[in-house]
């Protein structure tokens, strides 16, 4: 006898769009069978009863064979609206990506900032600039006394005076030694005259000795007369080569105390300049924001912070770029600058210097935007955001987050071609944009991208595209 599961199965294997009429005689057959089956070990029965249990099996087949003819028009108009509501994809196409931009965290710098120590040691004795006071470059900010550098002057220059005057006693010396050195030569010229006297003397009286007109005893005073001027002539040369080693020895002298004397004056500076530094004064123009000073405190030389000024007039926004972006951040790239707490429109401005170096710790680069601050809208220290517009540097693409399909193996989209079919690419992604992300590799920008795919796609599968509107129609009818 036949089943409903039968019919199901007669149901699934004809094919969608044949005639039915052969699915009576089908059915017939299968009863036959069937009944041949369970009456087997009953053979014995009449012909009656045989003929009649097939009128009874043939009008049951018949029955099923009709119902079956009549539903199956309907299960087929639901199996092609099935299929052709999974054929219908929409699509979306790639947009290249020319700028994208990032928000980061900004701090406000003041334009240039000192902080003011003591350079001498002592008591502060008066402070003259309070706290938010507005400040010219050399104003007397506070005053310090220094007793022991006023002593260390005092000797200093003592110490320089008695130093000079050694020089101008060691240049009088050589004075005098020149003059020794002169007399030293004029007795030398004379010894020598002298002896020359003596020498022509002696020959006279060789001469006269010859010829018997005076004595030999003469002849030997002459001769001893010209040895004693011989004697004189060479103690005047070593005289004179004496003065003359004096003479160079007293100019070593005055180059030595001269050197000295300056030495000391430079000491002597030195305590004076350091006796400036007793007037602490403002280095710059700007707006003290830190003083510590008070009258009485004992101050140590480059210890205690007395001031911190800063020059408001101009503001730096400095910002840490991540590496990511740091080779698209360059002088003029625009910025937009927001404080969070504020309502009025961001300000507009752009990249002005960066530090062309990644830090290895933190692995960001330094960047700075100079913003005039006349008006003193901004403040040193405030947090600010800066929403900059970075060009990319190499051709991307950014597609909607929609057409994305997140595989065990990674991101992947649904492609259809030229010839309505699905192919799947595997793609990297690059930064979120929100509802749409920048792909960086897998696309080429000319592909038709099917949007929410489902896991059934895969490669091959023929496709009809479709835009969303009709899609949406389709299911509002079924």
């Amino acid at each position: 006898m036949s089943t409903a599961s039968d019919q199901a199965l007669i149901e699934s294997k004809t094919p969608l769009g044949r005639s039915t009429t052969r699915v009576p005689a089908l059915v017939e057959r299968r009863a036959r069978r069937e009944l041949a089956r369970q009456n087997a070990p009953r053979r014995s029965l009449g012909k009656v009863g045989w003929g009649a249990g097939i009128v009874v099996l043939s009008g049951m087949a018949l029955a099923a064979g009709v119902e079956a003819w009549r539903s199956e028009p309907a299960a087929s108009a639901a199996v092609e609206s099935h299929r052709a509501a999974a054929k219908a994809v929409t699509i979306s196409r790639p947009t290249p990506a020319t700028n994208s931009s990032v928000t980061l965290p900004a701090t406000f710098r003041p334009w240039q900032a000192a902080t003011l120590h003591a350079r001498v040691s002592g008591y502060l004795t008066a402070w003259h600039r309070d706290l938010g006071a507005s400040v010219k470059a050399g104003e007397l900010l506070a005053e310090i006394q220094t007793p022991e550098l006023d002593q260390e002057v005092a000797e200093g220059e003592a110490l320089a005076s008695e130093a000079a005057a050694a020089a101008v006693q060691s240049r009088v010396e050589r004075i005098e030694a020149e003059a020794e050195l002169k007399v030293a030569t004029a007795q030398l010229a004379r010894v020598q005259a002298e002896y020359e006297l003596a020498k022509s003397q002696l020959a006279r009286r060789d001469k006269l000795v010859q010829s018997r007109s005076i004595s030999q005893e003469e002849l030997d005073t002459y001769q001893r007369q010209l040895q004693a001027r011989a004697a004189e002539v060479a103690a005047a040369q070593s005289d004179v080569a004496r003065r003359h080693t004096n003479l160079e020895t007293r100019a070593a002298i005055i180059a030595a105390r001269e050197a000295t004397a300056k030495s000391r004056q430079s000491n002597v500076d030195r305590l004076k300049e350091l006796q400036a530094f007793k007037r602490i004064a403002a280095p710059f123009d700007g707006v003290i924001t830190a003083r510590t000073a008070e009258v009485g405190m004992l101050v140590t030389a480059g210890k205690e912070r007395l001031f911190v000024i800063e020059d408001l007039s101009k503001i730096r926004v400095q910002l840490s770029v991540p590496q990511t972006y740091a080779m698209q951040t360059r002088p003029g790239v625009a910025a937009s600058i927001k404080l969070p707490e504020s309502h009025t429109p961001p300000v507009q401005g752009e990249i002005t210097r960066v530090a062309e170096s990644v830090d290895a710790a933190s692995r960001t680069m330094l960047a700075e935007i100079e913003l005039d601050n006349s008006g003193s809208r901004f403040q040193p220290g405030s947090y600010a955001q800066v929403t900059l517009a970075a060009p990319h540097l190499h051709s991307t693409w950014t597609i909607p987050s929609n057409t994305i399909s997140m595989r065990a193996n990674g991101p992947h989209v649904a492609l259809v071609n030229h010839q309505g079919q699905v192919e799947i690419n595997r793609i990297t992604l690059g930064r979120d944009l929100g509802d749409r992300v920048i792909v960086v590799e897998g696309i080429h920008g000319d592909e038709q991208l099917v949007v929410n795919p489902s896991d059934e796609l895969k490669t091959g599968v023929s496709v009809e595209v479709a835009h969303a509107a009709g899609v949406a129609r389709k299911f509002a009818e079924r």
